[in-house]
């Protein structure tokens, strides 16, 4: 139990450091995650990350984590975009990509249409002209698709 409580404490400390940095470079933090000695960063930012805002930001982040020391020992970073088909892990996503093609796995049916947000009862998708919500508590897992 201590060593999963000192993760997440090390992976807030890492976030907290990491964010405003690419929120002043222009990208946004979509995941973050530290598991034994790697840290893996997805980045986006509106039109999509290239190959080379992955470098940038190894570097800049690669740097700040030096001079900030969060991690003991060494550790491999990884900085990557959330490709096409990027998985939607939290609620206000949902909103966000608004307007574009979901594939959503339930409990009990895969779900694909236009992504419209979400409401009270849940998460909106207009599947062939017919608006259907999806409670957020049946999503097994939901990703954009095209």
């Amino acid at each position: 139990m201590f060593h999963m409580v000192n993760a997440k404490a090390v992976t807030e400390r890492i976030a907290g450091i990491v964010k405003p940095e690419l929120s002043m470079m222009g990208y946004d933090l979509v995941d973050l995650e530290f598991s034994g000695s790697h840290l893996r960063l997805v980045i986006d930012k509106p039109g999509g990350v290239s190959m080379d805002d992955c470098v940038a930001v190894n570097r800049r982040v690669g740097m700040l984590l030096d001079v900030e020391d969060p991690i003991e020992g060494s550790y491999t970073l990884e900085v990557s975009s959330p490709g096409l088909t990027r998985r939607l892990r939290h609620p206000e996503e949902f909103d966000h990509f608004s307007g574009r093609l979901v594939r959503i796995q339930t409990k009990s049916d895969v779900i694909k249409g236009v992504l419209r947000g979400r409401t009270p009862r849940g998460v909106s998708v207009e599947v062939d002209g017919e608006m259907v919500v999806v409670s957020e508590d049946d999503i097994v897992r939901a990703n954009l698709d095209f």
